[in-house]
């Protein structure tokens, strides 16, 4: 695991994937990307551009709800688990 960002909260274009006991029922196995935050702590996600569901889904939920990010630059990928 790479050492996370410093503020350690997902931004937009970040990937996630979701708690398995999220609130919104959402398959924990399944990487959504985070398409804006909004304050306080809400994170708007969309699926992948290639999920069929792409442009019929979005959903917020907050750092509680997320178990993993994922952060691709042009020099590394980070990966950290967010903290409340």
């Amino acid at each position: 695991m790479v050492v996370p960002p410093p503020d350690n909260t997902p931004q937009p274009y970040d990937h996630v994937h979701l708690r398995p006991d999220n609130r919104l029922g959402a398959d924990p196995r399944t990487p959504y990307l985070v398409a804006d935050t909004e304050p306080p702590g809400t994170y708007t996600l969309w699926h992948l551009a290639d999920h069929p569901e792409h442009h019929d889904w979005a959903a917020a939920v907050t750092l509680d709800d997320i178990a993993l990010a994922v952060r691709v630059t042009t020099t590394d990928t980070r990966t950290w688990t967010p903290t409340p």
